[in-house]
């Protein structure tokens, strides 16, 4: 019960915590003209490709949607909800037991959830090829075993300090069974499905019961816990990105504050008011303007968007050079 009410507690708290964040980013203003108008053109373009009106996409080789759903299981992340004090002011084997099956649990439901969704985007596309529904939703579930044997796996090699050579390995394995899968190739699919399970199930043996480096999974979770505050934090240039190299790359010359330079130029670009508006503007036309207008006209649309963002970028960059805030800091950058 103690576990439970900490699973609980924690993922409450990571997802208030991303909530937070996404907040931070996203105000009502770019909603209202950015996100709500992103997700009537989406839908309209997921109803057209039912509708039969995009044939191009019928002739997209799946090689290029095996390189998709590639990178797409790539970026997939396991981690365990256990922390450092449960370690050392509990040591309660029992509960880390429990903590891991709940871990493992939510993880799968996230999978489910995710890959359901990839499946709801590509299925009128396969149907386009002449897929049936059964067909669809045996592929749905062949892919879903795939990414998460191949999850699995890659979380287990990295507690083990694996080289990058048989990770990459394991991710062009589960390549070549998504390949099959999408080929119709019941022999290579399940030969590479069988391998991926076999696999999975000797790399995890005895996870649950023993902990031998459970102090590496706290890292680990702590890390993608972190990942995506991180992200923005190192994009933006307010922290130095980490190298995980033994002898990281040699930079004669850093620039430390050109990143944030930009970075901050950037923001208070759109908190403007008048230069913010004038995109909330220009966006919900332009994607008006590519749908309505006819053959090569919408050629001219992003050409035009990108002239005006030219000139914005040249007239807002000569205006913050004069600023004394950016002055201050190219004489630190410069010291």
């Amino acid at each position: 019960m103690i576990a439970k009410r900490l699973f609980w507690m924690r993922v409450s708290r990571y997802m208030k915590q991303q909530w937070k964040t996404v907040r931070l980013i996203v105000d009502w203003t770019i909603f209202l003209y950015g996100v709500v108008p992103l997700l009537i053109w989406a839908g309209y373009s997921y109803w057209r490709i039912w509708q039969g009106d995009f044939d191009w996409m019928r002739d997209v080789p799946y090689l290029l949607w095996t390189i998709l759903f590639g990178w797409v299981m790539w970026q997939d992340r396991i981690f365990v909800w256990v922390e450092r004090a449960d370690i050392i002011l509990v040591s309660d084997r029992s509960m880390i037991r429990q903590l891991k099956w709940y871990s493992v649990s939510y993880h799968l439901v996230q999978h489910v959830i995710q890959y359901g969704f990839y499946l709801l985007l590509i299925t009128p596309i396969l149907h386009m090829k002449g897929r049936s529904a059964v067909e669809i939703l045996a592929f749905g579930a062949s892919l879903f075993l795939l990414a998460w044997c191949h999850a699995w796996i890659q979380y287990q090699l990295r507690l083990r300090h694996a080289h990058l050579t048989k990770r990459f390995l394991i991710i062009l394995l589960a390549f070549v069974g998504v390949y099959a899968l999408l080929i119709e190739s019941v022999l290579l699919g399940v030969l590479i499905g069988s391998v991926m399970v076999t696999f999975a199930l000797y790399v995890g043996e005895g996870w649950v019961s023993r902990h031998p480096s459970i102090g590496r999974e706290i890292e680990i979770g702590e890390r993608e816990r972190a990942s995506f505050d991180r992200m923005l934090l190192t994009t933006s240039g307010a922290i130095e990105k980490t190298s995980e190299r033994k002898r990281p790359l040699y930079r004669p010359r850093p620039n430390r504050f050109g990143t944030v330079r930009r970075t901050m130029a950037l923001l208070m670009y759109f908190r403007t008011p008048s230069h913010r508006n004038l995109w909330f503007r220009l966006i919900p036309l332009g994607v008006t303007s590519v749908i309505l207008l006819p053959s090569w006209f919408k050629v001219l649309v992003p050409i035009y968007l990108l002239y005006v963002a030219y000139q914005e970028h040249t007239s807002f960059t000569r205006e913050m050079e004069r600023h004394p805030f950016f002055q201050s800091i190219q004489e630190r950058g410069s010291s």
